[in-house]
């Protein structure tokens, strides 16, 4: 079972089981409307007017509106896997990068991915994932690499131009300059186009003794 779904299923509401708080009411096709606001001015709800629910997950549906939950079921879903990724939720480290975008710039991260690297989302959003080869995170596109090796820059660049599924390990920086050994997993994503229109990595830290 899911974490997420575990979760929902302990969930109560002033006493009541999660069974009956989900029974909501539809009204029939021929029951009247109490008030006619067929003529009543459109109103646009404040920005601050959020559905609180409970069930959903943290990290599972993006505050951006994003559709993370739709990007993992694809990539569960996908043809022919070649990387074992075995199960993932919103408890991995895993960053989306678009595909349709120059340099490939990363749209989403996941809590866990800002707690290994140390580097918040707002730090983390609009850069392409090289920017963990470097301390400081200052890496400049087909620059040449201090800390990674060259063939191992060529492998990766050239999974991503092809659409291939990947798992490295290199060596990657946390904000605070600490470096450890990243289990990198590229997965492409695809939503119909005629090319993956994203690609997740998923990252793990090697324990020590490297």
């Amino acid at each position: 079972m899911n974490p997420w779904e575990d979760r929902a299923l302990q969930v109560s509401s002033g006493g009541r089981s999660l069974m009956s708080a989900l029974q909501y009411y539809f009204p029939t096709p021929t029951e009247p409307s109490p008030v006619d606001v067929s003529n009543s001015p459109r109103t646009v709800p404040a920005e601050d007017d959020k559905v609180h629910d409970r069930i959903i997950y943290p990290g599972i549906y993006s505050a951006s509106g994003f559709d993370v939950m739709g990007v993992l079921w694809r990539l569960a879903q996908r043809p022919n896997p070649v990387v074992d990724i075995g199960y993932v939720d919103a408890s991995c480290a895993f960053v989306v990068c678009d595909m349709h975008q120059p340099d490939c710039p990363i749209i989403y991260a996941s809590d866990p991915f800002t707690h290994l690297t140390g580097y918040s989302k707002r730090e983390i959003l609009g850069q392409n994932c090289r920017f963990l080869q470097a301390p400081g995170g200052s890496v400049v596109r087909a620059s040449p690499r201090q800390y990674v090796d060259k063939a191992m820059v060529n492998y990766m660049r050239h999974a991503v131009e092809h659409f291939a599924e990947i798992s490295v390990e290199l060596i990657n920086f946390r904000k605070n300059g600490q470096p450890f050994v990243n289990i990198l997993t590229l997965i492409p994503v695809s939503f119909g186009g005629p090319t993956p229109e994203y690609f997740v990595g998923f990252s793990v830290e090697k324990e020590q003794g490297w």
